[in-house]
């Protein structure tokens, strides 16, 4: 198991120099498409990504292991300030370069020129498959809902008063869901994470993103707290906001059943304390040897299929050209889809020891 590492200055620093330095190389090649060969501005911008990329790793290995948060003098009354999830601006960034790769070896295979009609159908399916993969991926990855609902909470704190149960952080919880699937014959499983709350013998669980919830587990497991639930409760559909707040201040705001909290929404209504103000379980280190690896390997590789057409340009034949930019294509975006997936999950496994469970759709149990 690898311990979370704290986010530092140096692991942001080399962490965003290499993304740019990814970024800036990509658009060099939409923005200077009739510069000369060998394009050693490119040839620069990569290296420069590379050393970045080794700098980053090693200062992840070097960063401090996060540790449980210092416990504290049980607080008398909920904050009266709660923090809101932070935006994740890295796999937006991450998503733009993805979609951005295809449109650049397309220009690289075509060399100066626009290419003919081929190209530009070719250019113009590319933009209409990026448009709803970019749709469609902002549908299923949009905080924007639960963000509204844990302002409604953030505001009620603010105002004076919310509904609250002392509780303490247990184990994390990883949920293995089966239901039917799309085509015959076929099982999707679906994967649900959440932290438990226990109330002597009562357990509440609370779900937020499963990095949320991996940092929550080594900071706050076994800490006692609030759990904050809004004032206006009756006026939010579904899921119900919520926010765990520890007695060391550090708090993981999320998302909680009605029916797990039921009982205390009729009769647990405390002030809050407008002096006190809770903060985010502290940042970890964003890179991931399962996830970041992959990703750099297939770059890499992608930028050692087209190191001829760098060097030589319009002297590599248009055939092959066309060949080592498909396949320096699949080569970047198969890295970055094998990080996001089987990588980003065996982080997580790997983060903490999260309790497992399974369960079936009892239609076809």
């Amino acid at each position: 198991m690898n311990p979370l590492r704290r986010s530092t200055l140096a692991t942001r620093a080399l962490g965003g120099a290499t993304w740019a330095c990814a970024a800036v190389a990509l658009l060099l090649v939409l923005a200077r498409d009739d510069a000369p060969v060998p394009r050693t501005d490119l040839l620069v911008t990569l290296g420069l990504a590379v050393v970045a990329a080794a700098g980053w790793a090693l200062a992840w290995r070097t960063a401090p292991v996060v540790e449980s948060a210092s416990g504290r003098e049980p607080e008398a009354a909920p904050p009266g300030r709660l923090p809101l999830p932070k935006r994740d601006l890295g796999t937006v960034a991450g998503f733009l370069l993805f979609l951005l790769t295809p449109f650049s070896m397309l220009q690289l295979s075509l060399g100066p020129g626009d290419g003919g009609l081929f190209s530009g159908l070719l250019a113009l399916f590319l933009v209409v498959v990026t448009v709803n993969a970019a749709a469609m991926a902002r549908r299923r990855t949009s905080q924007a809902p639960t963000l509204r609902k844990l302002r409604v909470l953030a505001e009620d704190a603010a105002h004076g008063e919310v509904y609250a149960v002392r509780v303490r952080a247990g184990e994390p919880v990883r949920l293995r869901f089966s239901e039917r699937g799309d085509k015959p014959g076929t099982v999707d499983v679906s994967y649900w994470h959440w932290i438990v709350l226990r109330d002597g013998t009562h357990e509440i669980r609370l779900s937020a993103p499963r990095e949320d919830l991996a940092r929550a587990a080594v900071r706050l497991g076994g800490q006692d707290g609030w759990l904050c639930l809004p004032k206006r409760w009756k006026l939010i559909d579904e899921e119900l906001p919520a926010a765990f707040v520890a007695d060391s201040g550090e708090a993981v705001p999320g998302l909680v059943a009605p029916e797990d909290v039921r009982t205390y929404l009729t009769r647990d209504l405390h002030p809050t304390a407008a002096d006190r103000a809770a903060r985010r379980v502290p940042s970890t280190a964003k890179f991931r040897a399962p996830v970041h690896l992959p990703m750099l390997g297939g770059a890499c590789l992608a930028a050692l299929l087209v190191l001829p057409v760098l060097l030589v340009g319009e002297d590599v034949p248009a055939p092959l050209a066309w060949l080592l930019c498909l396949l320096a294509t699949a080569s970047a975006m198969a890295g970055a889809v094998r990080g996001v997936g089987l990588g980003a999950t065996r982080a997580i496994l790997g983060d903490v020891s999260w309790t497992e469970q399974d369960d079936t759709d009892p239609s076809i149990a």
